[in-house]
């Protein structure tokens, strides 16, 4: 089964929210009332909720779908990457990967966490194992353009 693809925005305000450690009914319950005060405590630079909560009402069943299902982002950038990676899994930049300005080159990940990024990932980036480590539950990856352009 094919999983609801969601907007980059989208998908960082929601992993924005999960990772303060909001439960799937909470957030359900603060796009419902569309609280953008509350939402913008929440929000780390985002603009405006506004865009999300609409988002909400619109497609209720599909943003329900996601949030039981998991979602697809539809398109990244390598800033978008590197801003999903800060917001899902705490990383920095030249702390915890090397920006080449290729790819995102020696990305250490637990095994569970590099699942959760396979799942959301959009289809432009590729996940590239370098190194395995079964024993601690390790794997340093790069992440790397499906297509690269030739210039």
């Amino acid at each position: 089964m094919e999983k609801i693809k969601l907007a980059l925005n989208y998908a960082l305000m929601l992993e924005m929210m999960k990772a303060k450690g909001f439960s799937s009914p909470t957030i359900v319950a603060l796009l419902s009332e569309g609280n953008e005060e509350l939402l913008e405590s929440i929000g780390e630079g985002i603009p405006s909720w506004k865009t999300l909560v609409d988002y909400y009402h619109l497609h209720k069943d599909k943003f329900h779908k996601a949030l039981k299902e998991g979602y697809k982002i539809s398109f990244l950038t390598k800033g978008a990457l590197k801003s999903l990676l800060a917001i899902m899994f705490e990383m920095k930049e030249g702390v915890d990967f090397v920006d080449t300005g290729e790819y995102l080159d020696k990305v250490k990940f637990s095994s569970d966490n590099l699942q959760s990024l396979r799942e959301v990932i959009s289809n432009n980036w590729s996940i590239v194992v370098l190194e395995e480590d079964s024993e601690q539950a390790s794997v340093v990856v790069n992440i790397e353009l499906t297509h690269k352009p030739n210039f």
